[in-house]
């Protein structure tokens, strides 16, 4: 292994996962100090595990800075992820956070949030609608800049972005929708996550040119350490009950996990996943995904996988 490979591994590795895990591990204590909030089963846990998002995000800018300052040992296209991914992550912990500290469940899902904007009435929960959707769509504009609106006006690079910011958005929202029981918006976010390291790892490395085995092999190590790194941070605090993600949590990884699958895809691809990503959305807007999950004798297996009994 080179020196260079070693350097991008290692520094995936101590600011993508050990920091997370250190960070949750040494705030525990204060946040066990707060006031609890009972789950769907009664029990009294420690909210504010999401906090894992916003040491993240602060991992994932110094990541992009030391990749900036000695890019012979990092890959520049890298760099620009893991920066815009921290920014979104930041974002989107700070209107969840909002929503977590003051939001109602007197309006829900789009409707609820649009009709009270509609009667003149801002929730948090239309707040981070809207906040999201500004983030993800300067995320997406900057992340194709390069690429997909290469030589266009910048109103042009504008529209160009526009599908990728509604998937990265929607993306966010499906998590926080999963954030129903203990675990399951980090088991989803997992399969989103996996999605997303592959679809940059080999997709950026085409677009660029610049795709071989084997830096396509040291793309996925770094971007798997710092996907997965949060998870680490905080699987047995949630799956053992013992602390909550809320929506400053489960909106970040949503909105991380969706950068990363757009950040791969071609402008086709990108149209086909957010018709997915809507029609998921959508979907929740009527049926209920702990109604279905408690329907289906695999699904439920793998909700209840390493829960709290």
């Amino acid at each position: 292994m080179s020196l260079s490979v070693t350097y991008a591994v290692v520094t995936a590795a101590m600011l993508g996962a050990l920091v997370p895990w250190l960070g949750v591990r040494m705030l525990l204590p204060a946040l066990r100090a707060g006031t609890p909030v009972t789950n769907y089963r009664g029990r009294k846990v420690t909210p504010g595990l999401g906090v894992v998002w916003l040491l993240w995000s602060g991992a994932a800018l110094f990541a992009s800075l030391l990749a900036r300052v000695n890019p012979e040992s990092f890959d520049p296209m890298l760099a620009t992820l893991l920066a815009l991914a921290g920014l979104l992550a930041l974002v989107t912990f700070a209107l969840g956070l909002v929503d977590d500290a003051y939001g109602t469940s007197a309006e829900r899902g789009f409707r609820g949030h649009l009709a009270a904007l509609a009667k003149g009435r801002l929730t948090t929960g239309g707040m981070k609608l809207f906040g999201i959707s500004l983030a993800s769509l300067h995320a997406a504009t900057f992340l194709l800049a390069g690429r997909d609106g290469a030589g266009y006006a910048p109103v042009g690079a504008l529209v160009i972005a526009l599908p990728a910011g509604a998937a990265i958005a929607l993306t966010s929202n499906l998590a926080n929708l999963t954030d129903l029981r203990p675990g399951r918006a980090l088991k989803s976010y997992c399969l989103l996550a996996a999605c997303g390291v592959v679809s940059s790892a080999v997709g950026m490395g085409y677009s660029a040119g610049v795709s071989t085995s084997g830096s396509i092999a040291i793309r996925v190590a770094v971007l798997a350490l710092f996907a997965f790194g949060p998870v680490v941070a905080v699987w047995k605090y949630d799956l053992g009950e013992i602390g909550m993600l809320g929506d400053a949590g489960a909106n970040p990884m949503g909105a991380v996990a969706g950068l990363m699958i757009v950040a791969g895809l071609s402008m086709a691809g990108v149209l086909v996943y957010l018709a997915l990503i809507l029609a998921l959305n959508l979907a929740s807007e009527r049926v209920s995904f702990s109604k279905v999950i408690d329907g289906n004798r695999f699904l439920r297996w793998i909700d209840a996988l390493g829960r709290a009994a």
